[in-house]
C-alpha cells in the first residue's frame, strides 16, 4: 500500500492503472483517506497543544468526527466525479465504475499526509497548501486514468465541474458535522470547507 501511495503521489500512470484494475484495493483506498484524515487531526491537535489547549473528550469526538466525515466527504466527491466524468463528459473510450474511481481517487489523497505538519510555526499553513495543491493534481491524474481520457484537460474539467456541483452537499455535511460534534471538529470541518472553496 505504501508503494502505491508513493506512486500515486508521484503521478505514476502505471500505479493508477494497477489500482484501477485491482478490485480488492477499495479497502486500501479508504485506509489512505483515513490516514490522510488522521494526519490532519494530529497536526491540528499538536497545533492546539502549542496554543495551550488541553486534551479532553473533545479531542476524541474530533477524531471520530474527522474519520467518519472524512470518508463521507470522499464518497460524495467520488460519486460526483463518477457522474460527471463517467456519464456526462465521458468519451468513446470511457469505461469506469464508481469503485474504480473511488480506488484511484482514494490513493490520490496521498499528498495530504503533509497536513501532519500544519502545527509547525510560521510555515504550517504552507505545508497544508502544498499538500492540497499536490493532492488536487494527483486527483486530476487519477481521474484521467480511471476514465481513460486522452487529454489531461478533460480530467481537469471533470475535477473542476465536480467541485462546483459538490459544493452544496459538502457544505451540508460540514454543517451536520458541526451540529453533531460542535467545537472540537470545527477546525477539521473548516479545513475541509476551505479546501473545497479553494478548489472551486
Amino acid at each position: 500500500m505504501i508503494q502505491r501511495m508513493i506512486g500515486a503521489a508521484l503521478f505514476n500512470r502505471h500505479t493508477y492503472e494497477e489500482i484501477e484494475a485491482d478490485q480488492g484495493a477499495l479497502g486500501q483506498a479508504v485506509v489512505v483517506v483515513l490516514l490522510v484524515t488522521l494526519c490532519g487531526i494530529i497536526g491540528g491537535i499538536i497545533g492546539g497543544l502549542f496554543e495551550g489547549e488541553s486534551l479532553g473528550l473533545g479531542i476524541l469526538l474530533g477524531i471520530i468526527s474527522g474519520f467518519v466525515f472524512g470518508v463521507v466527504r470522499w464518497a460524495i466527491w467520488v460519486s460526483v466525479m463518477y457522474l460527471v466524468g463517467g456519464k456526462m463528459l465521458r468519451t468513446g473510450h470511457t469505461e469506469t465504475t464508481w469503485s474504480e474511481v473511488g480506488r484511484v481517487v482514494g490513493f490520490a489523497y496521498s499528498p495530504g499526509v503533509l497536513s501532519l505538519f500544519t502545527f509547525v510555526p510560521v510555515v504550517g499553513g504552507l505545508f497544508w497548501l502544498v499538500g492540497f495543491v499536490w493532492q488536487v493534481a494527483a486527483v486530476v491524474v487519477a481521474v484521467r486514468q480511471a476514465m481513460d481520457f486522452q487529454s489531461t484537460g478533460r480530467a481537469i474539467g471533470v475535477v473542476l465541474l465536480s467541485a462546483v456541483i459538490a459544493v452544496i452537499p459538502l457544505i451540508i455535511v460540514a454543517i451536520i458535522q458541526l451540529a453533531i460534534f460542535g467545537g472540537s471538529s470545527e477546525e477539521e470541518a473548516a479545513r475541509g470547507l476551505l479546501s473545497l472553496l479553494a478548489l472551486t
